[in-house]
C-alpha cells in the first residue's frame, strides 16, 4: 500500500471514532437532560437501570395514591400482622397490581430530548405523591430507546424493547409484592396517603423521590409555598447546569483558563516575597523596615533639636550682641 492510501485510511478512521464518540456524547446528554443523576461517564447499562427505577418508583407512588384504600390493610402493621393478613394473595391486591401493569407499555418513543423534559415538567404528569405510571412508561421507553443506541451489539429495537418490558413489569410486580409485605414500606406508602390526602405538604421521603425524577410536587397538589421551592430549585438546577455548559465550552475553558493564570499571577506577586519567601516572612520583613524608618527619623529628629539647641546657645553668649 502506499504512503498516501495508508494516510488516508488512518484519516478515515480517525474521523469515524470521532463521529462515533460525538454521537454517543449526544446521545447521552440527552438521557441526561431528562435523569440528571446519571453520571457523566454512563453506558447503556446506567440508562436500561435508571428507566427501571422510573417505572418502578411509579408503581410504588401510585400504590401510595390508590391502592391503599382499595386493600383490606389492617390497622397493625407489624410483621405478624402483615403475615398473618397475606395481602399478597388478596384479590383486590391482585387487582391493583393488574391496573398499574396495565399502565405500563414500553415501545419505541416518538420523544425528542426537549419533548422528553417538558413531559417530566408538565403539571399533568405528576402530582404530589410523583409521575404517573403512564408518564413513567413514556420516560422509560425513551431512555431505552437512548440506550439501544449505545449498544452496538444490538440490532433488533423491538426485541431490545420487549425483553425490557417484560423485566419491567417484573420489577414492578416485585416492588408492589415487596411493598405490601415489609412493614416500614407499607407505613411508609400509608403516611404518605394519609398526609397528602389531609392536605398538608408531602413527607421528606416523597419528595425525594419525586425530586429524583426532575417532577417533584410542582405540578402536584400540594401547597403554594412547597411550589414555590420547588420552583426555586428547578431554577437553580437550571442555572447550574447552565454553568457547566458554559464550563465545557470552548469559551468557557479559555475564560476558566484566565481566571488560573491570573490567580497564579497574583500569587507570585502577592503571596510571595522577592526571595521566594511566604507571606509571613514579607510580613516580617515590613515589619524591620517600618521599625528602621522610625528609628532612623527619631535620629534626624534628635539631631534637628540638638542643633537648635546649640544655636540658641551661641545666640545668648555671643559677645557681639553686648
Amino acid at each position: 500500500m502506499r504512503p498516501v492510501d495508508e494516510l488516508r485510511d488512518r484519516l478515515h478512521a480517525a474521523r469515524r471514532r470521532a463521529e462515533i464518540a460525538g454521537a454517543r456524547a449526544d446521545v447521552l446528554a440527552q438521557a441526561r437532560a431528562v435523569v440528571p443523576e446519571l453520571p457523566r461517564d454512563a453506558d447503556a447499562g446506567h440508562l436500561e437501570r435508571a428507566a427501571r427505577r422510573l417505572v418502578r418508583r411509579a408503581a410504588q407512588d401510585e400504590f401510595a395514591r390508590e391502592g391503599i384504600t382499595r386493600i383490606p390493610v389492617p390497622e397493625a402493621t407489624g410483621r405478624a400482622e402483615l403475615r398473618r393478613a397475606d395481602l399478597a394473595s388478596d384479590a383486590a391486591f391482585h387487582a391493583v397490581v393488574e391496573d398499574v401493569l396495565s399502565a405500563v407499555e414500553i415501545v419505541p418513543s416518538p420523544l425528542e430530548s426537549d419533548d422528553a423534559v417538558a413531559l417530566r415538567d408538565a403539571r399533568a404528569s405528576s402530582d404530589a405523591y410523583g409521575l404517573s405510571p403512564e408518564v413513567a412508561s413514556d420516560l422509560a421507553s425513551y431512555l431505552l430507546g437512548r440506550a439501544f443506541l449505545l449498544r452496538d451489539e444490538e440490532r433488533d429495537l423491538d426485541a431490545y424493547l420487549d425483553r425490557h418490558e417484560r423485566q419491567i413489569r417484573e420489577d414492578m410486580r416485585s416492588a408492589l409484592v415487596r411493598l405490601v409485605r415489609v412493614p416500614l414500606e407499607l407505613r411508609s406508602a400509608r403516611e404518605r396517603h394519609h398526609r397528602i390526602a389531609s392536605g398538608l405538604a408531602p413527607d421528606p421521603a416523597g419528595t425525594a423521590h419525586g425530586a429524583g425524577t426532575g417532577a417533584g410536587t410542582a405540578g402536584g397538589a400540594g401547597s403554594g409555598a412547597s411550589g414555590a421551592g420547588a420552583a426555586a430549585r428547578e431554577a437553580l438546577s437550571q442555572r447550574a447546569r447552565s454553568a457547566m455548559d458554559h464550563a465545557r465550552a470552548e469559551a468557557g475553558r479559555a475564560a476558566l483558563g484566565a481566571l488560573r493564570s491570573g490567580a497564579g499571577r497574583a500569587f507570585e506577586r502577592y503571596g510571595r516575597g522577592d526571595d521566594g519567601g511566604d507571606v509571613r516572612g514579607g510580613e516580617a520583613r515590613s515589619r524591620d523596615e517600618r521599625g528602621a524608618a522610625d528609628r532612623a527619623r527619631k535620629q534626624r529628629m534628635g539631631g534637628q533639636q540638638a542643633g537648635e539647641h546649640r544655636t540658641a546657645e551661641q545666640t545668648v553668649h555671643d559677645p557681639r550682641s553686648d
